[in-house]
């Protein structure tokens, strides 16, 4: 049972702390961050900076010019945003009052009350257990209070302490992720950990203790962000999701895709042609049926790869639909494409769907940039081998997984670079 403390309700969690608690001669404090916080957190992340960049997202920026307090603003108003919006914790790691490092999880997947946890602390506190007591309270509240029901964990394949400690905590290690993120200025492998309820190693960890609390000194809390620098941050970050959303509503060309060695078979984009076949599959592959979920799918796919359902590529065989090949921001925890195919085996034998496929991902490889596909598939479901023939890898099982076509099931991962 984990110890929180709240300054209004459990149920917000811009406003959640946990603790404090006791760990050896330690006294562990989550909390939201604060504006404040910056200069400690530029000191450490530039002191640390061989322990934390080769695991972090890669950037243009030189690692100073991403510590700077506009950017720090930023951090704070998107985590604030997005914990009233309920998507997301951001704690600070205070370790006897001071700032020490992060944890956050973020909801990847409201449906099936999934979450994605990373973490970090500064070299000086690494290897005594304080990271793994922070995440086992906010893994514990987060399950007990807030109703996720299974956390994940990307972390690189180098990184084998901060696998030790997922693992001490009870989460299972699902699959291994080709070159999975751009971290530390390359593409590098990542294994994808995972936990539920049942799985939290409550019973391998110390009792936790409350403690009173360390006070942050005057002078911490003084060395503030500027009004203007807030304002700034602020109005680029109004920008940015601005021309985000506007992005998802930028009209594509129509795609057209003849198969290789497969006569009178193509792969193009959803048309008004195309309704009573789609009216007709839909309630057979999961999709949402009706008229209205018919004009939001063609609305959608004029859009393309980043509109709110992807790009919708329909197989055609003999001049009427046969199947579906869809791409889409993958929402697994991985930079990638994610990749959702059906067809009707009446119609269409693994040869052909095969080549299909993999018209579509040289398509994505080449016009699209896309740099890794990812498949999520039943366990035993025809589709596997047809990754399989496409050129695909298996890279693990995600148990208990809601794939895209909206089953909770076990699933196979299948990833291609």
């Amino acid at each position: 049972m984990s110890i929180w403390t709240s300054e209004a309700s459990t149920t917000d969690p811009s406003r959640l702390v946990f603790g404090p608690v006791r760990h050896g001669d330690a006294v562990v404090r989550l909390r939201p961050p604060r504006l404040s916080d910056f200069a400690r957190w530029r000191e450490i992340r530039l002191r640390d900076r061989a322990h934390i960049e080769p695991y972090w997202a890669s950037s243009p920026l030189a690692w100073e010019q991403r510590h700077t307090p506009r950017l720090w603003a930023r951090e704070c108003l998107v985590a604030r945003a997005a914990m009233r919006a309920g998507r997301r914790y951001s704690g600070v790691v205070e370790i006897d009052g001071q700032f020490a490092g992060q944890v956050d999880y973020t909801v990847v997947d409201p449906v099936s009350a999934t979450a994605e946890v990373s973490a970090w602390i500064e070299s000086d506190a690494a290897g005594r257990g304080l990271m793994g007591l922070a995440l086992f309270l906010v893994c514990d509240t987060m399950f007990g209070t807030h109703g996720i029901t299974r956390l994940l964990a990307p972390v690189s394949t180098e990184n084998r302490a901060a696998q030790r400690c997922l693992a001490g905590l009870g989460f299972r290690h699902q699959a291994t992720m080709a070159l999975a993120y751009d971290a530390g200025g390359a593409r590098k492998d990542h294994a994808l950990w995972a936990m539920t309820p049942a799985d939290l190693a409550t019973d391998r960890l110390p009792p936790l203790i409350p403690a009173d609390a360390h006070r942050p000194t005057p002078a911490a809390a003084a060395r503030a962000v500027s009004r203007r620098v807030l304002a700034l941050a602020a109005t680029r970050l109004w920008v940015w999701r601005l021309r985000e959303r506007l992005r998802r509503y930028r009209p594509t060309r129509p795609v057209s895709l003849p198969v290789p060695d497969q006569p009178n078979t193509v792969v193009r984009t959803l048309t008004s042609a195309d309704r009573e076949s789609w009216l007709r599959y839909a309630p057979s592959v999961c999709e949402p049926s009706g008229r209205g979920a018919w004009y939001r799918a063609r609305w959608h796919a004029r859009f393309g790869l980043h509109s709110p359902t992807g790009l919708r590529l329909v197989l055609e065989v003999d001049g009427s639909v046969a199947g579906e090949i869809r791409l889409y921001d993958s929402p697994l925890p991985c930079q990638a494409t994610g990749l959702y195919t059906w067809a009707d085996p009446d119609r269409v034998d693994a040869g052909l769907w095969a080549a299909a496929v993999r018209a579509v991902v040289d398509h994505g490889f080449g016009a699209l940039g896309v740099r890794r596909f990812a498949a999520e598939v039943p366990v035993d479901a025809p589709a596997a081998k047809v990754l399989d023939a496409a050129g695909f890898h298996h890279e693990g099982v995600l148990t208990g997984h809601r794939g895209p076509s909206g089953h909770t099931t076990d699933h196979d991962l299948w990833g291609l670079t």
